[in-house]
């Protein structure tokens, strides 16, 4: 475990440190909290979870795009001085424990710098407390990187070689749509050029982009500012994620002068993602005209090359999936765990991906309006490469099992 942990607490009164001084910065509790808080950094966890049960707290953390896992308890008699140390570092009112309430602090470990938004809600037994991690490292990842198959990688380079318009990345949530974003900027940006970038968290830093982020204070709201940013005309503009309808006017006014912008937003495929602007009020002709390209993705388990388990595929799972396999197919599933996965089967996470670019046909489609089901069949035709079938070519490679697959999509 890191040795070094260094507390910046952020919107934080002296009020508020008189205040819990005691027993809240009690030496034990002030250890147990950083030692809970250091062991999720030094392992890479984006989750803190304090999970208040009737004997005190259950600790679970979520590593990087994985499933929560259990890691140490809390007795009850440190069970509200924990949550209260965690309330004043993040500027939280420790007199107000039935409301829900969210803050944010800073903190290093070992050479890692971190900065937590935490978030507090009233439950049964006691306060419910999530702790999110975001790593303050420069972004180095590549599109080459990113698990593209090489023809939607080559696609979507030829897509952002256009100079202009709107690239929208979509998925659920935790399915690595910053990562991919982040990528498509360092393979673009030039020395000479203005880039800035407006999101609710700053992941990672881009080396030469100029980054920001709202303030819960500010009296601007996201939409406000994407449009002063735009106003400061970037060669280069990342605004975050959409998620009503002034945002969406904000990106699509933006993306329509000689500039590319990158968006996120939740959806479960592209055509939800345009379905969704139209439905915020972007008339269609102006979304046609914006749009450039839509990545579609997944976040799956990379299996442990090490351990991982061959099985033959059966006629049974290409009916389940829909594919005629080539003779002698095999899938993979994880392995009872080694020291090379420590014990998990797993080795990191593998993005999935599907590229749509919009078509004369479709764009004329999206403007006459025509039913959503319509438009997705007409899309699908258009990709030579499904998040399905993308999916499947990794299962059979052995990257990933089928059921994480099938699940994801």
């Amino acid at each position: 475990m890191a040795e070094k942990v260094v507390f910046e607490s952020a919107r934080k009164a002296d009020a508020d440190m008189r205040q819990a001084r005691n027993p809240a910065e009690d030496k034990s509790v002030i250890e147990e909290v950083d030692k809970v808080i250091a062991a999720a950094a030094d392992t890479g966890a984006t989750e803190v979870h304090l999970e208040p049960v009737q004997d005190g707290y259950t600790i679970r953390v979520r590593e990087a795009g994985g499933a929560l896992r259990k890691v140490n308890e809390i007795p009850e008699r440190l069970k509200l001085n924990v949550a209260n140390r965690i309330k004043v570092l993040a500027g939280l009112d420790i007199t107000k424990s039935r409301i829900p309430q969210s803050g944010y602090f800073k903190m290093v470990v070992g050479e890692k710098k971190l900065e937590l938004n935490v978030f507090s809600q009233p439950m049964l037994y006691g306060e419910l407390i999530i702790i999110k991690l975001s790593y303050k490292v420069s972004a180095t990842l590549r599109l080459a990187q990113l698990g593209m198959h090489p023809n939607v990688l080559a696609a979507y380079q030829k897509a952002l070689a256009r100079g202009s318009g709107l690239i929208l990345v979509t998925g659920p949530p935790g399915s690595g749509k910053r990562s991919s974003i982040y990528a498509s900027i360092l393979e673009i940006l030039k020395p000479d050029q203005l880039a800035l970038g407006f999101d609710p968290v700053v992941k990672y830093e881009v080396p030469g982009m100029v980054q920001g982020k709202p303030e819960e204070k500010s009296e601007y709201t996201f939409a406000e500012a994407v449009v002063g940013l735009m106003r400061q005309e970037p060669d280069v503009a990342y605004i975050g994620e959409i998620s009503n309808d002034a945002e969406a006017r904000a990106t699509i006014q933006g993306a329509f002068a000689k500039r590319v912008v990158f968006a996120r937003m939740t959806a479960n495929d592209s055509v939800s993602a345009i379905q969704n602007l139209t439905d915020m009020g972007i008339q269609p002709f102006l979304l046609v005209a914006s749009l450039v390209a839509v990545i579609n993705q997944r976040l799956v388990h990379r299996l442990c090359t090490a351990c991982r388990q061959a099985y033959p595929a059966d006629a049974g799972l290409e009916r389940e999936i829909g594919f005629k396999l080539p003779d002698g197919s095999q899938f993979f599933r994880a392995g009872g765990g080694c020291p090379a996965c420590n014990g998990s089967g797993h080795v990191g996470n593998l993005g999935l991906f599907e590229l749509y670019r919009p078509s004369e046909e479709l764009g004329k489609m999206i403007i006459a309006k025509e039913p959503v089901q319509s438009i997705r069949a007409r899309a699908f035709k258009d990709m030579s490469f499904t998040l399905k079938v993308d999916g499947i070519n990794k299962a059979l490679a052995g990257y990933v099992s089928l059921e994480d697959v099938l699940n994801c999509l």
